[in-house]
């Protein structure tokens, strides 16, 4: 599973945040070079579902711990840093929009972990 890092709750909101903020921050990017509807609507999906997690988890008691807690979180913030990169390298919509959408799967992941 790799190096569980320990992370405090303001670490795991964070990395939710991050999540968020990236993904917002290029949502007009993305959808000027969408050429199909659904390009678009896996974009908007996205970022709703990062929106919503990151608005749920600065309302609860982040204050969870345990190792479930720590391998997603270590995972969630993998993830961003692949997206991160990704829009760095100028890769492909398509690759852009296949990470982000597992960054997603991450932050949701680390968000049920913390309930």
């Amino acid at each position: 599973m790799g190096d569980i890092i320990s992370s405090k709750p303001e670490d795991r909101l964070f990395a939710i945040k991050n999540a968020y903020m990236i993904a917002r921050a290029n949502r007009n990017r993305d959808l000027q070079e969408a050429t199909t509807e659904a390009q678009v609507n896996r974009i908007l999906d996205n970022i709703d579902k990062l929106e919503a997690r990151y608005y749920q988890a600065a309302t609860a008691a982040l204050d969870a711990n345990g190792e479930a807690v720590e391998a997603a979180y270590a995972a969630a913030v993998k993830a961003t840093s692949k997206v991160e990169a990704a829009y760095l390298q100028a890769k492909s919509l398509a690759s852009r929009i296949k990470l982000v959408t597992k960054m997603v799967e991450a932050t949701v992941k680390l968000f049920a972990a913390l309930a």
